[in-house]
């Protein structure tokens, strides 16, 4: 590489070429079924993203049809779904960066190649900002169309606020990376479990303020307001002007409305805001790399999992299972704990299960003339549908990339004289009680705070529960089927096709049992409200109501769990070759055969 001559962008290119070519020769080299897979992810894709828009078309609708409140309940909707977007994409770009500056494989070589720190930065940078943010700024995309179409805006709109994603997406990403840096240099790389632990408690503080940030109260609290009016530009200015989410929210709204007044400040906030993030991430990241690259390389040990406590406690929570299964349960748990990667991010889950749940409670539902009782029977029944969002999110993360972290450990239980069956069902069970677990959690309290009907009580938290087993035999069954053998990070894999897809189908089945279950609680809810009892007719189809949901759910665990259990004998049948490594000469030197790895097909 003649780094001399070469233009600074041909540079960058040639550190990304690898990649593009790696994902146009799987994309040549696919077989026939895999092609079909394809277009059967892009169909998913296409109806889920439909789903997306019509859901938020119609909710847009029914808030402009509020006389004097409309506009100002769609921008609050808007900054809240891109607050929710930017702490997300802050804490994915934490995450991803530690992964591709300074833990990759193949930076050992560029690192000792003669390639410029800033040559470097960019690639990395590029390859960050596209991994951690390409699957977030897709369901944006239907979100914006259905804002354009509520307002009735105009041909610019659907030309420009697309493009408002990209600096959007920028802004993060640095912030991510220079968070990355200066945490691999203040604590050792042998100490990574100190450094991710550390990091998911910023970031869940952080994503705890950019919560409160919003003030939701102000939604439901007009009488701290001197009159109407006051209270209407109160909520209509932004509270948090130095937020990117609401430089968009601006742009965003004032295109749908035609307001093109105040246009160009928030645009050069926005342009401005990710071209000064990115220079400065630069400056600090090619400060830092050189230090905090040697910290990375230095070991760590399992202090937790060698603790005699830790073992005692381990044999006896797994002691009923049988032995077979008991082992496999006690391998996964040591290799989690001994993953600080992966068991930092449960102190973050935590701070999101107690704003999620704290925002309920701090709702004054007594004293609000806005805040009905029909309004908390409904947030409840929605809340159904956010809580589906919030485990699939996390079943995605942990239970989906569970099957491909084994690696070339599979090989190992493949020879053995043991059914590979055992080994889903391992996953299957270690995955399914603590989901469970946050599922009910977020249901319950969430209820008990917003006081809800007793009908309610108990038939948010069975359908629940269902939701939990059907999401996790989905994510599982998806991620044996699409399994990524070659990520060195459960992040890769969880931002992968495969996750795509199971996403998608775990979001189908909670939309569709949402679906099936709310005329049984429309109908209930105005039974109890005015005291009538219901005929044998709507009796009749209630139950039928709620026991198509519970067909759907039953459907889908069983579907899942069978395709799963195929994916998994196949492993032990089809036998393929990986490429592990490559010689200095560039070609690809095949490893020993493992089973199964590499089948993307399934």
């Amino acid at each position: 590489m003649t780094t001399a001559v070469s233009p600074f962008g041909l540079r960058v290119y040639l550190l990304l070429r690898p990649r593009l070519q790696a994902a146009r020769n799987r994309y040549d080299r696919a077989s026939g079924a895999s092609r079909w897979q394809r277009l059967f992810l892009i169909g998913l894709a296409v109806a889920f993203g439909t789903g997306v828009f019509v859901f938020f078309y119609r909710v847009l609708v029914h808030f402009l049809s509020i006389p004097e409140f409309g506009p100002v309940l769609t921008y609050k909707l808007l900054a809240m779904i891109l607050l929710t977007f930017l702490s997300v994409l802050l804490f994915s770009n934490i995450i991803v960066a530690l992964s591709t500056f300074f833990l990759s494989a193949e930076l050992e070589r560029l690192v000792a190649a003669p390639v410029p720190l800033r040559v470097l930065f960019h690639a990395r940078f590029l390859e960050t900002l596209v991994e951690s943010s390409w699957m977030v700024l897709l369901f944006a995309f239907p979100a914006l169309v259905a804002y354009g179409l509520a307002h009735e805006a105009q041909m610019s709109f659907y030309l420009w606020a697309p493009f408002v994603l990209v600096p959007f997406a920028v802004v993060p990403a640095a912030l991510g990376v220079v968070v990355t840096a200066v945490l691999v240099n203040v604590f050792p790389a042998r100490q990574a479990r100190d450094l991710l632990v550390l990091a998911a408690i910023v970031a869940g503080a952080i994503l705890y303020m950019l919560l409160r940030f919003l003030e939701p109260e102000r939604l439901v609290r007009p009488e701290h307001f001197a009159d109407f009016a006051q209270f209407l530009l109160a909520m209509r200015t932004p509270t948090t002007v130095w937020l990117p989410s609401t430089w968009v929210a601006e742009v965003v709204h004032g295109l749908a409305l035609g307001e093109t007044a105040t246009l160009p400040l928030w645009l050069g906030l926005l342009v401005v805001g990710a071209v000064i993030s990115w220079w400065g991430a630069c400056r600090v990241t090619t400060l830092l790399f050189e230090h905090g690259y040697s910290k990375s390389q230095e070991g760590r040990k399992a202090r937790l999992t060698q603790q005699q406590a830790a073992k005692w406690a381990l044999g006896v929570v797994t002691l009923p299972l049988p032995r077979i299964l008991r082992l496999w349960v006690q391998k996964d748990a040591r290799t989690f704990f001994r993953d600080a990667s992966q068991w930092s991010q449960l102190i973050l889950l935590l701070a999101l299960v107690v704003v999620y749940v704290y925002n309920f409670r701090v709702l004054p539902l007594g004293s609000m003339p806005l805040v009905t009782f029909y309004f908390r029977n409904v947030v409840s029944f929605l809340n159904l549908l956010l809580a589906g969002f919030v485990v699939a999110s996390v079943a995605q993360r942990f239970v989906f990339p569970a099957i491909s972290l084994e690696g070339r450990a599979l090989w190992i239980a493949q020879v053995a004289p043991i059914s590979l069956r055992k080994l889903w069902w391992s996953k299957f069970w270690v995955a399914l009680v603590p989901l469970l677990v946050l599922g009910e959690v977020l249901i319950v309290l969430t209820n008990h705070y917003l006081r809800v009907l007793p009908f309610m009580r108990w038939l948010a938290p069975l359908t629940m529960a269902g939701l939990t087993v059907a999401i996790v035999a989905i994510s599982l069954a998806a991620g044996t089927r699409y399994p990524r053998f070659e990520a060195d990070q459960a992040s890769k894999i969880a931002t992968s096709a495969g996750a795509l897809i199971s996403m998608i189908l775990c979001m189908s089945v909670v939309g569709s049992v949402v679906v099936l279950q709310a005329w049984p609680t429309y109908v209930l809810f105005f039974s109890y409200l005015q005291n009538t009892p219901l005929d044998r007719a709507t009796v009749f189809g209630v139950a039928t109501s709620l026991a198509a949901s519970a067909v759907v759910v039953t459907v889908a665990i069983g579907e899942a769990i069978r395709r799963g259990l195929r994916a998994m004998d196949e492993f032990g049948t089809k036998p393929v070759p990986i490429v592990r490594s490559r010689s200095r000469s560039g070609r690809a030197e095949p490893a020993a055969w493992e089973p199964g790895i590499e089948r993307g097909s399934g």
